[in-house]
């Protein structure tokens, strides 16, 4: 039964291209096979994602219920239903470039070591899962952990490789949660500012990589630039796209690029056996993205629930100016809840429902998020990159917390420099 959710979040994701370049359907009904998937899937969570969404979904719900009926107000409710559809139509369609291998390095090839190779390694996983996302991990740290066990200091490459992608890329999940939470924010103007950020943190990660003890004898991956075209022409498309689409949602634009990119370089090369392969990934590559499904139903559900309550008592959380000052203040509280251990996905959208409806400026609001999500991602326990290295590779969260102890707070300041001058501009 498990294929039968990824044909369900197939036919959501093909409905929100749909709906965007014709209006016929009203969101809540795109959002029904993502609930329809969901009970499928819950039987494929691990434990741990089982406890974290149902805690979300614990809270989120009761609020919501309350907040319809006191508030007689059926809009959050349906703002559940729609279950954040753009943004999971783009986890479905940025899955299917998964299916272009990445071809890096050859399996018989040596790996090169020492600080030089890690540092290439950092910025080529980089860029690699600035489209890829977390897949750009695994493969890298399969191939880096094949003949002897992951080093801490191999893991700090992949884990800021990974979360720094969220300062900028519109292919990642962080930034379409961010143009949803923050209605009005431009990709362009995210991307502007979030690209010389992110820069700083490579450029500190390297730094740190650099002077470990173990980099000089660790190993690192060969990056090629055929490991590298696809996410600089994935990224071209989509910026040109935009320019020529300016009315479609930068989340519809990345969804309808990375499925027909797939399936035509799937189709063209490889023909019947492509053709297979893709089948063979709405068969169980997207009931694989249960993780990511569950996770963001739930935060959907505790968002509407806050709003719901929030408008049912007429409470307004948010301050009534939001400039400079206020973002910092946001960030380091973004910070703090990444840090006992709330993922970025849930803080992000609890942001976005108390301070979204009254702040005046959203793209200060969505970089805010953004430098959230990205610091978030490498320091919660129970982000996606984080469990997955520690289960696959047998990591510790509390190295991983170790390893991150001076990058957290270099890089809160460069980002509160950064919204500073945002906001100054």
């Amino acid at each position: 039964m498990l294929f039968l959710s990824g044909y369900l979040l197939l036919g959501m994701a093909l409905a929100a291209v749909l709906n965007a370049f014709v209006s016929f359907l009203p969101g809540y009904l795109i959002g029904v096979p993502i609930w329809l998937s969901a009970c499928l899937l819950w039987a494929r969570l691990k434990p741990a994602q089982r406890r974290q969404t149902g805690v979300l979904g614990l809270v989120g719900a009761p609020l919501l219920l309350f907040g319809t009926l006191y508030g007689d107000d059926v809009r959050f409710l349906l703002k559940a239903l729609e279950a954040n559809y753009l943004v999971m139509a783009m986890l479905v369609g940025v899955s299917f470039l998964r299916l272009v291998a990445l071809k890096g390095a050859e399996q018989d090839e040596r790996l090169p070591r020492g600080r030089s190779a890690l540092g290439r390694t950092l910025l080529g996983t980089h860029l690699i899962g600035s489209v890829i996302n977390i897949s750009s991990v695994l493969i890298v740290g399969d191939r880096l952990a094949a003949r002897q066990p992951l080093q801490p200091v191999q893991a700090l490459v992949l884990v800021r490789s990974f979360s720094i992608c969220a300062f900028w890329s519109p292919f990642f999940a962080a930034m379409g949660l961010t143009l949803v939470s923050a209605p009005g924010a431009e990709l362009k103007t995210l991307v502007l500012f979030g690209l010389p950020v992110a820069m700083v943190a490579l450029l500190f990660s390297i730094w740190e990589v650099a002077r470990h003890p173990a980099a000089a004898q660790a190993q690192g991956y060969p990056m090629h630039f055929k490991a590298l075209w696809m996410p600089l022409l994935l990224a071209f498309m989509v910026i040109i796209s935009h320019e020529v689409w300016p009315a479609i949602s930068v989340l519809t634009l990345v969804t309808l690029i990375s499925m027909l990119f797939a399936c035509s370089w799937m189709l063209i090369t490889q023909k019947r056996q492509g053709g297979r392969r893709l089948i063979n990934h709405v068969h169980e590559g997207l009931p694989g993205l249960a993780g990511e499904v569950m996770l963001f139903l739930a935060a959907a559900v505790l968002a509407a629930g806050v709003a719901a309550t929030l408008n049912a008592f007429d409470l307004v959380l948010a301050p009534d100016h939001y400039g400079a000052f206020e973002a910092c203040i946001t960030l380091l509280i973004l910070v703090i809840l990444a840090f006992v251990g709330m993922h970025p996905v849930t803080s992000v959208v609890l942001v976005g429902s108390i301070l979204a409806p009254s702040v005046s400026n959203p793209n200060l609001l969505g970089l805010t998020m953004l430098m959230g999500w990205a610091l978030g991602v490498g320091l919660s326990p129970l982000s996606g990159v984080q469990l997955s290295l520690r289960a696959r590779y047998g990591i510790s969260a509390a190295e991983l917390w170790r390893l991150n102890r001076h990058y957290a707070p270099a890089m809160l300041l460069v980002c509160w420099g950064m919204l500073s001058l945002f906001a100054a501009l």
